[in-house]
């Protein structure tokens, strides 16, 4: 499994933890399109990994720096808007959303990265009826890479 795979996998699998998410993918764009054909969920997060910035160590490794970006989307206005159900809290859920998001990937780590921080969040872009919110964190990853040259016996 390559670093950045792994990585994709293990936010995905810690997402799945959170039953409020609806749909949870790689960051494709989904919402770029016309509002008409936005995915069919109220709540989702999409999973951007970002540029990694790879530096070469000894024995054929690399450490790469990486920034994620995980794109919350939701329902503008939860409160009472749909299947007539209310939200004591003011239609403020996302809110707490964020941060439910940020206790499930903060500290996770795998084979190829170490633990995620969080390094900011921020409203995201204004769409149609959506809100959004970018939560973003920051880790190192590794990998070894294949050697180019093989070691050969030489004639005494």
């Amino acid at each position: 499994m390559t670093p950045r795979k792994e990585l994709f996998t293990k936010i995905k699998e810690a997402l799945t933890m959170i039953p409020e998410l609806e749909l949870i993918d790689l960051q494709r764009k989904q919402f770029k399109k016309p509002a008409a054909n936005y995915p069919q969920y109220f709540t989702c997060a999409l999973i951007e990994i970002g540029v990694i910035k790879w530096e070469s160590m000894v024995e054929q490794k690399q450490e790469g720096l990486c920034d994620i970006e995980i794109m919350l989307y939701c329902k503008d206005g939860w409160m009472e808007q749909h299947q007539k159900t209310s939200d004591p809290e003011g239609g403020l859920i996302e809110i707490d959303l964020i941060d439910i998001i940020v206790e499930q990937l903060q500290g996770l780590q795998g084979d190829y990265f170490k633990p995620l921080r969080q390094t900011a969040d921020e409203p995201g872009d204004d769409l149609e009826e959506i809100m959004s919110y970018k939560i973003k964190f920051s880790t190192t990853l590794y990998r070894r890479l294949e050697y180019k040259y093989t070691k050969k016996k030489l004639i005494n």
